[in-house]
């Protein structure tokens, strides 16, 4: 600030109000020309953020897997045609993504307007004045006088301290950080799309489970319902069987509604009522753990939030300069021109030309610029603090995503070996039923555990596809490398 004082003192020093009727003297042209040079060369300065970016880690701490400076798309995890033409309608006719593309434009306008405050304003006039007096020399007869003018005014304000320049600066950000906001929300809508694709496939997958599972219990109630007929089994056997039954039927209503809440989902992301016909197509794909991951250091550029919100720490930055520069003098200058004639034919005979310009400083507003002042610099530290928490965040996402992933990998292997243990459990106990060397309880319970386990696999694979899908998003992929936003 004793620097902005000396600047300020210095100024009030050689700055000089002149006016001028109709002519410009030569010293308010040497004036003039000296603000128009102040303006270039004279500035608040800004905060610098360059470093920012340098703060995240250099690598993920939960992956061991090799670095690689090709992002991750998620066509590479989702292959299904339907699905990338799905997405590619969800960016056209989702009305999150148009209210996001409103507000873009909003900030548009509001930068043209700070733009403009740039450049000279120039305004026309045209005037009609007629007026009736008492004549001298005669009370009882009057004059009547008609004046027809028209006219144009120039006025601009020589941005000496940079104010005018920091707010425009300020407004091109804030329209930047509009658009990386539009990108974010249109991946967050992808990953909803792609989320509820995931879920009506696996509750579609489930309904399929449970119909062959109420197939497989009515063939054995039949064998059982048989053998007590022939004397060789009872009726508590029967009974258990259609406990069974009855088991895997309740679940039927839950997986169903399930399914169809959605499809219902699904077609409003895609802009439409539900029951409209949108609903997923193709088969979930099936998917091989990453090999590798990108660099931290990329979230910055990848991840649409960060961005976002390096835009608005450099825009409050900017805002900043420019409550400064809002203590300091300013400098208007005014050029007026005007032809006049009491009639059409006479304009012009009457001309006037008039320049002016003039310093306004604030000597006292009762602290209302400190304070302005102040509450910009903590508008500053608060979006440095948002900043900095979103890296932290986007880091420990991306860090969640990768341990989850390898758990959930890990738990198909031992899955799959489970499933085909009680596989083999199921048919064993059948047969030893069949022959007459076990009672039916051991295979209600092999029959139990092996529906059980084959319901927990489509659930598994529902859970890898969608924490890929969270790993993507925290990553801040792109659908696919040829595509420049989502």
């Amino acid at each position: 600030m004793n620097e902005v004082d000396n600047q300020i003192k210095k100024y009030k020093d050689t700055i000089v109000m002149a006016k001028g009727s109709n002519c410009i003297r030569l010293n308010q042209i040497l004036l003039l020309g000296c603000l128009i040079l102040l303006s270039a060369c004279t500035v608040v300065p800004v905060e610098d953020r360059k470093d920012i970016p340098a703060k995240l880690p250099a690598q993920f701490f939960a992956s061991d897997m090799s670095e690689w400076e090709i992002s991750l798309t998620w066509e590479q995890s989702f292959p299904s045609a339907s699905l990338k033409s799905d997405v590619r309608a969800l960016l056209e006719a989702n009305f999150e993504l148009e209210a996001a593309r409103a507000r873009v434009e909003q900030a548009a306008a509001a930068y043209g307007i700070s733009k403009s405050a740039l450049m000279p304003s120039v305004d026309a006039n045209a005037g009609f004045e007629r007026s009736r007096e008492e004549a001298d020399d005669d009370p009882d007869s009057t004059e009547t006088d008609s004046t027809i003018s028209f006219g144009a005014a120039l006025y601009w304000e020589p941005d000496i301290w940079g104010r005018l320049r920091a707010r425009k600066e300020a407004a091109s950000l804030m329209l930047e950080e509009k658009q990386v906001l539009a990108d974010q929300v249109a991946l967050e809508m992808q990953f909803l799309l792609v989320e509820t694709w995931i879920t009506w496939h696996a509750s579609r997958r489930l309904e399929d489970v449970l119909t062959a599972q109420q197939t497989t219990n009515m063939q054995i109630l039949e064998l059982t319902e048989l053998r007590l007929a022939q004397g060789d089994g009872n009726s508590l056997d029967v009974l258990q069987q259609k406990g069974r039954m009855a088991s895997v039927d309740r679940e039927m209503p839950g997986v169903v509604s399930e399914k169809q809440s959605a499809a219902n989902a699904y077609a409003v992301l895609m802009g439409s009522f539900p029951g409209e016909g949108v609903r997923p197509a193709d088969d979930w794909p099936v998917l091989k753990p990453l090999t590798t991951v990108s660099s931290p250091r990329q979230l910055m550029a990848e991840r649409p939030d960060l961005r976002a919100a390096l835009l608005a720490l450099q825009a409050a930055d900017h805002e900043l300069a420019a409550a400064i520069a809002d203590r300091l003098p300013r400098i208007s200058i005014e050029l007026a021109y005007t032809e006049s004639g009491s009639r059409v034919s006479e304009i012009g005979g009457q001309t006037a030309l008039r320049f002016a310009s003039g310093l306004l400083a604030p000597v006292f507003d009762a602290g209302r610029l400190k304070s302005k002042a102040d509450q910009r610099k903590a508008e500053v530290r608060e979006s440095l603090a948002i900043l900095e928490q979103a890296m932290l965040t986007a880091v420990r996402e991306v860090e969640d995503a990768l341990i989850r992933e390898k758990a959930l990998f890990d738990q198909r292997i031992l899955l799959k070996k489970e499933i085909e243990i009680a596989e083999q459990t199921v048919g064993k106990a059948r047969l030893r039923y069949v022959n007459g060397q076990e009672t039916f309880l051991p295979v209600l319970a092999a029959l139990a555990k092996l529906q059980t386990l084959q319901q927990d696999e489509i659930t598994l694979k529902r859970d890898i596809l969608t924490n890929r899908c969270r790993l993507l998003r925290a990553l801040g992929a792109k659908w696919s490398r040829d595509r420049e936003t989502f």
